[in-house]
């Protein structure tokens, strides 16, 4: 339920709500009340060098810093902190505050140790708790006074008490992260990426917008905001498609009619049976996968049956794309054919349209003339080809155009626009999407998979810190070796997402009876296109990720999967699935742990690997070839930079030895 109650006044109501937390491989509910005593705003770190200074010799708590008694109190301490996924970093919380007996028993009723061992350690974490306790009490001879509270997780606590809302539901209903929120509720503070998830809480909490962001101190907002600027990289690409994006104008899969379905199920049917009525070419024809091995979810119109095509797909989002330029008014920029009539596979023979079109996506792109257009133009042009083309073979698809729209032979119309889509596919020569941008910050590095390498041991931390058993915990070891395997194996996207194990040894990830762990994958599992590898892959991993991947497969993947226990994909998502968001999920890794870049996703990974080798290693340009599981012509036109890079270092070395110098 919501309740739009003043916001001043909800210190006056008393509700309460339970909150799941995973402790261990526990499940245990909590109680919080609307008016729970508050965490101390202090780490660990801080408590044990308030206690070192404190502390005299022949004190009768914890006994002096400097003696063996002192070194058990503190070994407990952090065996107590390590127990609950935290270190000497972390806040003092609950465990040892208003949850302290019962976290402590949890803790001894975890431990395989003699009587007489759990009694210290009781003994040790009671001292603990005492010191912690008297330190705490001027904060609780305050908790008298009736005013609201003003950290923003105790505003955010009181809020949700009120509401009625489980976090979880209110994370749903508000689109923001579960995650997010238990950790605010913590004591962390939101960034300012974060101020967007927050203000809409706050709409479903009936709150004042600001309401909850007003209690972030102006200290972090300034720093968040100074970190997002000098960390903002200008990427030209993303940059339009951000701009473009506020102005859409591809014919929505909801509006198309039924009639220019049926003329696209025709044409899926010549591009996929084995023997068309009309003549095809010999690569004119589109290859269907079994949908478990399509890494995407298709329309329908991509699909038929349980085989899925994404050729199918990609085309129909050019035609779509096409028929909404020619169906925007004429002020926007487009033709003004009316929806219905725009529907048709004929106006790719009218060659204003095409012009208009292809002028249209060159504005857009900066004035650029890209691959975009090129694949467009190649697929018109595959259908007004003389001989071959769909197109050209039926003329009673000028029936479909406008009167007027074709004159003259519908044979030569054909022939004249497959010129002029010959003529842009020569123009298109700029690049719109240039993969070096994104990691140019490692590619000026002297060692550019060192960040990389680096945020691998920042998910490895944040593992160790959260909950021992937690998803939380899990997440961040599937993401570590994630990024280690990226490194290793740099395959396409698809092939992680496809990834597959089982205790059998038949998945995509097994190991050989010597301990060896290696990836294996079909042929057909590949990128299906002419420039790449279209041979098995069997290949090893690094020995040392051997126990990285076994403690991920045996321990940490179990929780991602418990809700869906059938799962064989090596990397789950969020709900034990196959995880089609892996890409994206990559980009935000990096972007969130690689902070010389922006953010990318795999197939920049494989550049850097790629880039990184043949620095190192140069013109093994076979080796970088078999690594990115690649045809060595498509690896040679790739990285010819680099060849030149070596050419005039060589020439360099020449100069040197016949006593050329730079004078000044």
């Amino acid at each position: 339920m919501k309740n739009h109650r003043n916001f001043n006044d909800l210190h006056k109501v008393r509700y309460h709500i339970k909150l799941c937390h995973n402790e261990g491989e526990r499940d245990s509910w909590q109680l919080f009340e609307s008016q729970p005593k508050p965490e101390m705003q202090q780490t660990y770190r801080e408590v044990i060098g308030r206690r070192r200074l404190e502390l005299q010799p022949g004190a009768d708590t914890l006994s002096s810093p400097d003696t063996q008694v002192f070194k058990n109190n503190l070994s407990t301490l952090h065996s107590f902190l390590a127990f609950f996924g935290k270190t000497e970093d972390s806040t003092v919380g609950r465990e040892m505050l208003q949850n302290f007996d019962e976290k402590m028993q949890v803790y001894l009723d975890s431990m395989s140790v003699a009587p007489r061992t759990k009694n210290d350690r009781r003994s040790h974490l009671r001292a603990w708790q005492q010191s912690i306790a008297n330190a705490q009490q001027p904060a609780d001879r305050k908790s008298t006074d009736t005013s609201p509270p003003s950290t923003f997780h105790q505003l955010l606590r009181e809020a949700i008490s009120i509401s009625g809302y489980a976090p979880k539901t209110l994370a749903k209903q508000a689109g923001a992260s579960v995650s997010a929120i238990q950790r605010w509720m913590k004591g962390a503070i939101p960034n300012r990426r974060a101020f967007p998830s927050v203000n809409r809480i706050e709409a479903q909490l009936g709150l004042p917008r600001d309401s909850l962001l007003a209690s972030v101190p102006q200290r972090s907002r300034e720093a968040q905001s100074e970190i997002l600027r000098t960390r903002r990289f200008s990427i030209g690409f993303r940059e339009r498609q951000h701009a473009n994006s506020k102005s859409p104008y591809i014919l929505h899969a909801r509006q198309m009619t039924a009639e220019f379905l049926h003329e696209w199920d025709d044409f899926f049917e010549y591009k996929t049976q084995r023997s068309p009525q009309l003549v095809r070419s010999g690569r004119g024809s589109w290859r269907l996968l079994p949908l478990e091995k399509i890494v995407e979810r298709l329309p329908p119109y991509a699909r038929r049956g349980k085989m899925g095509c994404v050729t199918a797909k990609i085309t129909m989002d050019m035609v779509r794309t096409f028929s909404g330029y020619l169906s925007l008014p004429r002020d926007s920029g487009g033709r003004g054919v009316p929806l219905i009539d725009a529907q048709t596979l004929a106006w790719l023979i009218v060659p204003k349209a095409i012009e208009g079109f292809l002028a249209f996506r060159s504005d857009r792109s900066g004035g650029l003339v890209h691959k975009g257009h090129a694949n467009f133009c190649k697929f018109g042009a595959s259908l007004t080809h003389p001989l071959t083309g769909y197109l050209t073979q039926q003329p009673e698809f000028a029936s479909k155009l406008p009167n007027g729209t074709v004159t003259g032979n519908w044979a030569d119309a054909c022939a004249k626009a497959h010129r002029l889509y010959q003529e842009w596919i020569r123009d298109a020569r700029d690049i719109s999407r240039k993969p070096e941008e994104p990691i140019q910050g490692l590619l000026n590095l002297a060692k550019p998979l060192a960040p990389v390498m680096r945020a691998v041991e920042q998910l490895d931390t944040l593992a160790a810190r959260a909950a021992a058993g937690s998803l939380e915990e899990a997440r961040h070891k599937r993401d570590a070796l994630l990024l280690s395997m990226l490194m290793a194996n740099p395959l396409r996207a698809r092939n992680f997402i496809l990834m597959t194990w089982n205790e059998k040894g038949t998945g995509a990830l097994y190991r050989r009876e010597s301990g060896q762990w290696r990836l294996r994958f079909g042929a057909g599992d590949f990128k299906n296109d002419r420039y790449a590898n279209k041979t098995d892959y069997d290949a090893p991993l690094p020995h040392a990720l051997s126990d990285r991947i076994e403690e991920y497969l045996y321990d940490y993947r179990p929780r991602l999967i418990k809700e869906n226990p059938s799962c064989a994909s090596v990397f789950p998502g969020q709900t034990g699935k196959i995880f089609y968001g892996l890409n994206k999920h990559i980009f935000q890794i990096t972007q969130r742990h690689v902070p010389e870049t922006p953010g990318f996703g795999p197939h920049a990974m494989r550049h850097v690997v790629a880039t990184d080798w043949l620095r190192t290693h140069p013109n093994d340009f076979l080796t970088a070839a078999q690594l990115l599981h690649d045809r060595l012509e498509t690896v040679l036109k790739d990285y010819a930079h680099l060849k030149q890079d070596e050419a005039f270092s060589r020439f360099e070395e020449h100069l040197n030895a016949v006593g050329y110098a730079m004078k000044s």
